[in-house]
């Protein structure tokens, strides 16, 4: 079983590249990749691999780039789904790719989306389930028992209101997975050090929405450099969500790579101030699914 020191690696393919995180894949039966910024066709501040349709590039640029991303990991456009996002806790269940509605099904357009949704899981191989981010936390989560996974989506409300932990929930009602089994990583987003916000935010993280472990001063919350500003960091949030649902503590991976202090190889919403375009994390499961 992979040991807590193990980092997330470069995966590369020409001029396109992503990290993969062997923290969860040494355990066997998936892939993961979480997209840098490098080897796409956009050009500009969004240039080059943006692979959102929402921040005003070319949907041919887009299509083009999100092809090159799927190809990273061996699957065809048509074999995404991808989470409509929202800024909630709703997770979906897929099974399958979703009906062609036109050209480019899949990552080529948008027929390949969820709408409402900022989580997904899934037992079917070879299905490449797609968030995407500049900024917000993607959340892995593998159960390599029952070969069942999930990607979340969780910015701040999200992570507010423990969207990590519905996606734990979601796995154990459609699979039967339990929280000690499963794996996860707290993927690259902008860090501690970079995010600071202000008293609303703190007041939503205090209520503990729809069952989020509570936070107050000194845990996720330190104060910022200004009056009525805080520092959130929100690794440690969704790191202590995950945990408070079951799963160990040695099976939990903060990638810790802020992409806002690192915006040379990653979109950051914040660092770009809103010119940035999306990168994706994304995960597949391989070998045998499970009958759905």
């Amino acid at each position: 079983m992979p040991g807590v020191g193990t980092v997330p690696q470069w995966l590369n393919a020409g001029a396109v590249r992503a990290l993969r995180f062997p923290f969860l894949e040494q355990l066997g039966g998936l892939r993961t990749a979480f997209t840098s910024r490098h080897g796409g066709v956009t050009e500009g501040p969004r240039g080059s691999l943006n692979l959102s349709y929402g921040v005003g590039d070319d949907p041919r640029r887009v299509a083009e780039n999100r092809r090159r991303a799927l190809a990273l990991l061996g699957l065809p456009p048509e074999r995404a789904v991808v989470a409509g996002l929202v800024h909630g806790v709703r997770v979906a269940r897929v099974d399958g790719p979703l009906p062609d509605t036109g050209p480019g099904a899949g990552a080529g357009d948008r027929s390949g989306l969820v709408p409402g949704v900022d989580a997904l899981v899934t037992a079917t191989p070879g299905l490449a389930l797609v968030v995407t981010t500049a900024d917000c936390v993607p959340v892995f989560l593998f159960d390599p028992r029952r070969r069942a996974a999930a990607l979340v989506h969780a910015g701040w409300r999200g992570t507010a209101r423990g969207a990590a932990g519905h996606a734990v929930r979601a796995l154990a009602a459609e699979y039967g997975s339990r929280p000690g089994d499963l794996w996860a990583v707290v993927g690259p987003s902008i860090g501690p050090c970079c995010y600071e916000v202000d008293e609303p935010v703190v007041a939503a993280f205090e209520e503990g929405q729809d069952g989020a472990v509570r936070a107050g001063p000194g845990s996720w919350l330190r104060r910022g450099r200004a009056p009525g500003r805080w520092r959130l960091d929100l690794w440690a949030a969704n790191r202590d969500q995950v945990v408070a649902c079951g799963v160990p503590a040695a099976q939990v991976q903060v990638a810790g790579i802020c992409t806002a202090c690192h915006v040379a190889d990653f979109f950051s919403h914040r660092a770009q101030r809103g010119q940035a375009g999306r990168q994706a994390a994304i995960v597949v499961l391989d070998g045998e699914g499970r009958a759905s």
